[in-house]
Order: structure tokens, then C-alpha cells, then sequence
């Protein structure tokens, strides 16, 4: 059986459908307009596509990505008034033992 597949991410209906989601196919003047701009697609279902050349379980899952979150430090270079650190940076905490987290 056939399944409409979208190949980019579609609003409709007030129902977001990401990359890869199975679109509902009951507007053929929708089907047509997704067809024609090429943002989904007819795929077979995989149980009538799989002819054995493959073999599912042995494709390895690879763990999910993480990530450091790198970023400048926020603060506006200035002037500081009673700046308790050789830093003078306007709205930055600065990093004092006071101040430092336990």
C-alpha cells in the first residue's frame, strides 16, 4: 500500500507534519499541489518493499548527538562602578569566590 510521505515540514489542517510523518490524503487538490512542489511523495509501505536484499536488525543505531552549548558571555563593555573584578563589563556577573557557585 502506498503512503504519502512529506519531504519537508507542512502545516495542514492546523497539524504540523515533520520530515519523513505520513500525510493524511484525503484532499486530491492537496496531494497534487504537495506532488507538483515536490515537498512529498509516494513511498510503498516497507512490508510490501522489503525483498530480503537488506537486513533491518543488523543496520547499527547510533546514539544520540550531544553538544556543548558554546555561546559569547552576555555583557555590554563599559564602565563598570565598583566593579569587584579587573573585568569592566556593564551588566556581566562577575566571576568573584563570592560569587561562584557550590
Amino acid at each position: 500500500m502506498r503512503k504519502l510521505i512529506a519531504k519537508y515540514p507542512i502545516l495542514y489542517l492546523s497539524k504540523q507534519y515533520d520530515i519523513g510523518d505520513e500525510l493524511v490524503a484525503n484532499n486530491p487538490e492537496m496531494v497534487k499541489a504537495w506532488l507538483d512542489a515536490g515537498t512529498a511523495e509516494w513511498v510503498e509501505d516497507e512490508e510490501s518493499v522489503s525483498d530480503g536484499t537488506t537486513d533491518e536488525k543488523s543496520e547499527e543505531e547510533l546514539p544520540p548527538a550531544t553538544a556543548t552549548p558554546v555561546v559569547a558571555e552576555a555583557g555590554l563593555a563599559g564602565d563598570a562602578v565598583g566593579a569587584e573584578t579587573d573585568e569592566n563589563l556593564v551588566g556581566k556577573i562577575p566571576k568573584t569566590p563570592a560569587r561562584s557557585r557550590k
